[in-house]
């Protein structure tokens, strides 16, 4: 089975680092459009055959509840390479590929997400974020994984982690997974020339 996973935290405690740009109600409101974004692309997406949105905040089930994929609760909030980690391990005995992607993914296409699944041959696959210093998706085939350990320069320590445990791995380059809004240099970017059919531009308009 294909899984998505999908990791999201508490809005009210999103983007820190947009705090020059945005005051903390906008913050919130911005993961929301970003998430509403992925959970629409994923619907669209061919490959998987499954979507699990993992989290501990209600107003997230709330949102992701119509469109109809498993949430399943966070009982312990110990930051994104701890869920990732955990979930992967649980999802491993019923997934043939397990694909985990950020949330704040507004230029994110169906077709990426079908082309990670599809042309992914090694046992893990990163897919880093557009400065290369991040890791904004990972694709695992079980039984193949390492521990993640998100967090600044976490691409090239994930590369590290596999050559260190013997297992092979590959990077994708996939322009819609690379570009997350964390900063305000990300959010010019986006302004600059954004996916005009996104509920994150429709929101960032507002807010302009």
């Amino acid at each position: 089975m294909n899984t998505v996973l999908l990791p999201v935290k508490d809005f009210k405690d999103s983007k820190q680092r947009l705090v020059p740009a945005l005051d903390a109600t906008a913050r919130a409101r911005l993961a929301q459009a970003m998430l509403r974004d992925v959970l629409s692309v994923l619907t669209r997406a061919r490959a998987p055959q499954r979507v699990v949105v993992f989290t501990a905040a209600e107003e997230v089930m709330e949102l992701a509840r119509p469109f109809g994929f498993d949430i399943v609760f966070e009982g312990s909030v110990d930051g994104h390479s701890a869920a990732v980690n955990q979930m992967v391990e649980e999802l491993s005995a019923t997934s043939s590929r397990i694909l985990s992607i950020a949330a704040d993914l507004p230029r994110l296409a169906p077709s990426e997400i079908d082309f990670a699944f599809n042309a992914a041959s090694e046992p893990i696959t990163f897919i880093p974020s557009r400065d290369w210093t991040g890791t904004n998706g990972v694709l695992f085939i079980p039984p193949a994984r390492i521990a993640m350990e998100y967090g600044q320069g976490s691409f090239r320590r994930h590369l590290s982690k596999a050559r260190a445990a013997g297992i092979r791995s590959d990077v994708m380059d996939l322009p819609g997974i690379a570009f997350d809004i964390d900063t305000p240099e990300d959010l010019q970017a986006f302004l600059a020339d954004p996916r005009k059919d996104s509920e994150t531009w429709r929101y960032l308009q507002q807010v302009q």
